[in-house]
């Protein structure tokens, strides 16, 4: 892959050092930069991880094309993400928190994952949890209303949970 001056899909400010001296010059390529600009600090992953809906900063690939729309579906998608404040996680049970997300059919997940610590061992693991044990896996998943996490032995001690989901509410 050859290296390109195109920064549609890079996400670093670019740096500049050379402006035309002519007024004249100078103003369009001033007006590219700071669009270079916006774009490349508007397309970073912002830092928020909250209870709520929110921008993740990320773009996801266009959706399909639909001449209805007048081509929109041909933009980049914006991410979503919402944390879930799980609690501890369940004694060899399933156990299932609202989320409070709208899943329909432009609802599309990206990512999943949850993080479990049992602040007393001071020990913290990742959900879905993969073990050569069967019995020691964690199952993680989510349906229309709720996320859902599956135990086969007691994983109570780990009293923190927060579950993180990425999606896109467009097609």
């Amino acid at each position: 892959m050859t290296p390109s001056d195109n920064q549609q899909l890079e996400s670093y400010v670019p740096v500049y050092d050379v402006v035309p001296e002519r007024w004249e010059d100078a103003r369009p390529f001033i007006v590219e930069q700071l669009k270079r600009i916006a774009n490349a600090v508007n397309l970073r992953e912002i830092g928020w991880f909250l209870d709520e809906e929110l921008l993740s900063g990320k773009a996801f690939i266009p959706g399909v094309n639909d001449v209805a729309d007048g081509g929109t579906s041909q933009q980049y998608r914006s991410v979503l993400r919402k944390v879930i404040n799980f609690g501890s996680l369940p004694n060899a049970a399933l156990k299932t928190v609202p989320h409070g997300i709208t899943v329909d059919n432009n609802f599309t997940l990206v990512f999943m994952g949850a993080y479990a610590t049992d602040p007393v061992n001071f020990i913290g693991i990742p959900l879905p949890f993969a073990s050569p044990t069967l019995n020691q896996n964690i199952l993680l998943n989510m349906d229309v209303n709720n996320v859902r996490i599956q135990t086969s032995l007691n994983y109570s001690q780990f009293t923190r949970c927060y579950v993180i989901i990425e999606y896109l509410q467009e097609v």
